[in-house]
């Protein structure tokens, strides 16, 4: 494909965007490399290289394939690489109208069924959402890590808001040899050295609240943590003043639950209670809870935090 027509056409345009991710390759890698990703979009399909090959990239590049095996083999260009440079770009996004706002760093993971058991690493898995009907299936986990940015929707007439850009920064395949907590953690550690300047905020669900990745996680002073936790997580009372008397002061005062929260306000339609406490999961530091529920039931809450 000759280079004007690359230069000027939509193609060219993905092809600017794509190259930075293979920079340390090789020209003749780099081209190839491009081309595998821009291949994947305009099938939106990746059964298998010598499908893209066959379909696409037999006729725009001219080049065996084997040549694309090898471009695969290439060892300067990883996959901890690629999220760097996805993590790069997303921030580029942000106007400098906007860069003391916060940036939000989500960690979730999903389930891909397999049909088959001969796949590396596929094993019988708890699938929760129930993608195949059946609570357990047989394919692979998948941690993923997602950073929001800010940027300024324009408006006709109107002055502009803030809206975030989720930008899916990479995945990381589940095994035997890591824990999905000690995944999560590696892909949060890639990417906070580019954080480092910003206010970042932690968001995951309760899976994810344990206290081995939130003790490495908090190491880095910018970052904060919202997440949702179990509803039976051990919360307690600020430590009492000491009174004078003889022995070591506590550590913690007595034990709360759900229902010793006062729901103060409303916010669209849920009753919240807030209150600061201490939590096993968080060492001996000061965690703002939040409680929520729908309707007030006699008996308490109807629905768990």
């Amino acid at each position: 494909m000759n280079s004007s027509y690359l230069e000027n056409s939509i193609i060219g345009s993905l092809f600017r965007f794509f190259s930075p991710y293979f920079s340390t390759a090789t020209r003749p890698t780099r081209f190839l490399l491009t081309w595998l990703v821009i291949a994947q979009v305009a099938l939106q399909a990746f059964p298998s290289l010598r499908f893209l090959h066959r379909n696409f990239l037999s006729q725009v590049t001219h080049r065996c394939l084997n040549s694309s095996y090898r471009a695969l083999q290439n060892e300067t260009v990883t996959s901890h690489s690629l999220r760097l440079q996805t993590a790069q770009l997303a921030c580029s996004l942000i106007p400098a109208a906007l860069q003391n706002e916060p940036v939000f760093l989500s960690v979730d993971d999903t389930t891909v069924p397999k049909f088959g058991k001969k796949f590396d690493a596929v094993s019988l898995l708890h699938d929760h959402a129930c993608h195949t009907g059946k609570p357990y299936v047989n394919g692979h986990c998948f941690v993923s890590l997602t950073l929001s940015v800010p940027v300024l929707n324009q408006r006709e007439g109107k002055a502009p808001l803030i809206r975030y850009l989720a930008v899916p920064v990479g995945y990381r395949m589940w095994t035997k040899e890591q824990t999905k907590l000690e995944l999560a953690g590696d892909l949060i550690e890639e990417v906070m050295p580019l954080l480092k300047d910003r206010q970042v905020l932690l968001i995951f669900d309760n899976w994810y609240a344990k206290s081995s990745l939130i003790e490495r996680v908090l190491q880095y002073p910018g970052l904060d943590i919202i997440c949702n936790v179990r509803s039976d997580s051990a919360m307690y009372e600020l430590p009492p003043l000491p009174n004078g008397k003889p022995g070591r002061p506590k550590k913690r005062g007595k034990r709360i639950h759900m229902n010793d929260f006062t729901l103060s306000w409303n916010m669209d339609g849920m009753q919240v209670g807030h209150r600061i406490v201490l939590t096993h999961i968080c060492g001996n530091r000061r965690i703002h809870a939040y409680v929520s529920c729908t309707t007030l039931a006699p008996g308490g809450f109807s629905s768990a935090p």
